[in-house]
């Protein structure tokens, strides 16, 4: 029963990384969110992060990923620092 709850508690924190992270990059701030790509945010689906950023939009942010060569599955933490630099300087944040 104890690991069951150290599991929730664990995905609870992941929830709660992943929705701040989200609004973050719904404000305009992604290069915050790429910044601690060594921690929980490695998790997120970059896609999630696109699809809610006020220079893309959905559809601009998964067009913009598929000319980069990223998978729609690819985490923050899969992405070199080159790729992030580039998606950075597409959405004016560099």
């Amino acid at each position: 029963m104890e690991d069951r709850v150290r599991d929730l508690e664990l995905m609870s924190q992941v929830r709660t990384v992943r929705q701040a992270a989200i609004e973050e990059s719904r404000a305009g701030r992604l290069a915050s969110v790429f910044s601690r790509s060594e921690g929980d945010e490695r998790f997120i689906y970059v896609v999630k992060l696109l699809d809610v950023h006020p220079q893309l939009g959905k559809v601009a942010g998964r067009k913009l990923l598929a000319s980069l060569g990223v998978s729609s599955f690819d985490c923050v933490g899969d992405l070199s620092p080159e790729l992030m630099e580039r998606i950075l300087k597409s959405v004016g944040e560099l």
